[in-house]
């Protein structure tokens, strides 16, 4: 992937005028166009998890999608559940969906790099679920999240990671945590 800025670094030529010529790029279906000021380069084109980092920065991959893809969760997901710092936002491109939750600065961490992507370790994914879904927005009840939680590799969870991250999101995520099962006091 590439974006205008990168293009107008690399030549000595108006901003205005490289814009003209990708957009005829992209109505000539020599490139295509990922997202506005993003394109993608087609002798390399970028995985939807890559697509996935440049819609909200800073962002990582979280909740279901991170858990099934680290072989938690045995559910396909097919949305990429993001957490970022910035507003929630749900981007749509053909049959692909990206899905991003807000989170406030302090408890945006608990991620590694995986190549050109960051990515939730899988306790962070949880706790993640949890505050989100449950505590947040109460999209999910607690029953209907047991129920989730049936489908999970749970013994794969470290289990004092899950209480410390469990104290970062504070009160309801913990007792959420206890009433699951997931710890003990």
């Amino acid at each position: 992937m590439f974006s205008l800025s990168d293009i107008n670094q690399l030549v000595n030529e108006p901003r205005e005028s490289i814009a003209v010529e990708l957009t005829r790029l992209v109505q000539k279906d020599m490139i295509s166009r990922v997202t506005r000021g993003w394109y993608a380069n087609p002798f390399n084109p970028p995985s939807h998890e890559e697509i996935s980092m440049i819609l909200r920065v800073p962002c990582y991959l979280s909740m279901e999608y991170a858990l099934s893809r680290q072989g938690i969760l045995s559910q396909r997901v097919s949305t990429f559940t993001l957490v970022t710092t910035q507003k929630p936002y749900i981007y749509k491109k053909g049959e692909v969906v990206y899905e991003y939750h807000q989170l406030q600065r302090s408890l945006f961490l608990g991620y590694k790099q995986d190549g050109d992507i960051l990515i939730a370790e899988v306790e962070k994914a949880l706790l993640d679920l949890i505050y989100i879904r449950v505590v947040h927005t109460k999209q999910v009840s607690i029953e209907q999240f047991s129920s989730l939680l049936d489908d999970m590799y749970k013994e794969d969870f470290n289990i004092n990671r899950l209480k410390k991250g469990g104290k970062q999101f504070g009160g309801m995520t913990q007792k959420i945590l206890y009433h699951l099962g997931l710890i003990t006091k």
